[in-house]
């Protein structure tokens, strides 16, 4: 099994070659605008989210994902590769993902049910205080208006909030979500992605400062 690096997919899709192989197929497309990163990544997102929308579940090698029976190889700084596990064996990236939203009310951003999710009320960023809990979730930050400036995940909102209240304009406005489905962190970069890939579909735009 590869490491991790150069990418991070690569344990995976051995993994898959072995139960399934011997061979992956690929294709590819060059959209004017994958030559910028920000745009490139966002379509990316977009791609995931219409995939997890459709399909029900996310690709099988995304969010650093395992398959059952197989253990993942570390990068390679740490020199660990990974390969089947004996029976009954089973490590923490093999657990399932997480469901895919609802997509209510998708092509708006601002919604207080954007994507099926039941965001708090708008507060300026410089207003967080002790009702954040600590627990694990989404939160989108903008400036009045769509584009986004930054959606996020975080296992403790509270902190993550805090910490961007310390380094951006007080005058932002955030509104949050806890997700109890997110206590994993592959589950809460399904969501992340799957509300950065919503809002590029809705935008033609990444969140300002994402990516």
């Amino acid at each position: 099994m590869p490491y991790r690096d150069p990418h991070t997919a690569a344990p995976t899709l051995w993994a898959i070659r072995q139960e399934h192989g011997p061979d992956l197929e690929v294709s590819w497309t060059a959209p004017p605008a994958a030559d910028a990163k920000q745009h490139r990544k966002a379509i990316e997102a977009a791609l995931i989210a219409l995939h997890r929308r459709d399909v029900g579940a996310s690709p099988v090698a995304n969010f650093g994902r395992m398959i059952p029976s197989y253990e993942q190889s570390s990068y390679s700084d740490d020199e660990r590769r990974g390969g089947p596990l004996a029976d009954g064996e089973t490590e923490s990236n093999t657990a399932p993902g997480t469901e895919p939203l609802p997509w209510t009310n998708h092509d708006n951003p601002l919604a207080a049910d954007w994507m099926g999710l039941d965001w708090t009320e708008p507060l300026a960023l410089d207003a967080v205080h002790g009702e954040v809990p600590e627990s694990a979730g989404v939160y989108r930050i903008w400036d009045g208006d769509t584009p986004l400036e930054y959606i996020g995940q975080s296992a403790n909102l509270k902190s993550r909030l805090y910490r961007h209240r310390r380094t951006r304009d007080g005058s932002l406005r955030v509104a949050f979500t806890p997700v109890a489905r997110a206590d994993a962190r592959h589950r809460r970069e399904e969501i992340e992605t799957e509300l950065i890939g919503a809002h590029w579909l809705a935008c033609s735009a990444a969140p300002i400062d994402q990516f």
